[in-house]
């Protein structure tokens, strides 16, 4: 009988954990930033206050990626690796967005280009977040 029991509530645990959701538990996962600066062979651009807020990320659940792209709006999807030591593999999927022309200068277009991320490093702070692809390196600074 009382292995009966103790079966009975392991099965009644189990059966409860089933309707349990787990929540997504990426770093990344609801967080915004703001473009600061974007680097290209040996090149950077730094964004001015005004044109930082006007490029941002934010990692949503469930793998959904908001972007303002300039005077543009955009959605992607997102999928990384668990960071080590502040860094990790990232995949973006590709960016769909709107195609009102914006005023110059506008980082709307190379943003877009996330598509081609491979890796991100954030700093120890949390407050820095780089994403690299093959030829471009964008640096983030939290908007939180």
């Amino acid at each position: 009988m009382k292995r009966l029991t103790v079966f009975a509530a392991t099965a009644a645990t189990l059966a409860l954990g089933a309707c349990v959701t787990v929540p997504d538990t990426h770093p990344l996962t609801g967080t915004e930033w703001q473009l600061v600066a974007i680097d290209t062979s040996g090149s950077t651009t730094t964004l001015t206050p005004a044109l930082q807020s006007r490029h941002t990320i934010a990692f949503m659940d469930a793998g959904e990626m908001q972007l303002q792209l300039d005077c543009n709006r955009g959605r992607s999807t997102w999928t990384a690796g668990q960071p080590a030591n502040g860094a990790g593999s990232i995949a973006i999927g590709p960016v769909a967005g709107t195609k009102m022309l914006c005023p110059e200068p506008s980082f709307g277009d190379e943003l877009a280009r996330l598509s081609e991320a491979q890796r991100y490093t954030t700093t120890l702070d949390g407050r820095q977040l780089v994403i690299e692809t093959g030829a471009l390196r964008y640096t983030f600074t939290s908007a939180e």
